[in-house]
């Protein structure tokens, strides 16, 4: 059994991994929980937005701004089985990313019965480099895809 099946990932899944500054990665280290992988990860061009992607989850670092903790960060968690629809707009000079999800607070993702009841939000992660962005995002819609295929079944 390759990684990519012990994972519950796409078959022939290959991570996309950009460089993260290091407050980012001090921020992630504090969220992941024990062995678990980071798949993806990149940073828009101000370096102020990080999407990092594990198995399990994706998540949005953002650096500074309206509820950034003591680190100067905030972090929001998107459960794959949270996330509703991935959509990648591309615009003149980069790319930007829509994660759509049902939330009963405005700032929680739900999923199951809660995510039933709550009402749709998109965040909208942005501006990434258009190639990387690119070829992240694919990534990350080929693993949320896997996921909601499996869980259908």
């Amino acid at each position: 059994m390759d990684a990519a099946q012990r994972w519950g990932l796409p078959p022939d899944f290959q991570p996309a991994r950009y460089p993260v500054p290091d407050g980012v990665k001090e921020v992630v280290r504090g969220v992941l929980h024990a062995n678990e992988p980071v798949i993806i990860s990149i940073t828009n061009e101000g370096d102020n937005i990080a999407v990092i992607a594990t198995p399990e989850r994706l998540l949005a670092v953002r650096a500074g701004g309206a509820g950034a903790g003591v680190t100067g960060f905030s972090v929001k968690e998107y459960p794959w089985a949270g996330i509703t629809n991935m959509v990648l707009q591309q615009m003149a000079l980069n790319a930007k990313y829509a994660i759509h999800y049902k939330t009963s607070d405005g700032r929680t993702v739900e999923v199951g019965r809660r995510a039933a009841m709550g009402k749709a939000a998109v965040d909208n992660l942005m501006p990434f480099e258009p190639a990387a962005g690119s070829e992240v995002f694919a990534a990350l819609h080929s693993v949320w895809q896997h996921k909601k295929d499996a869980a259908a079944e």
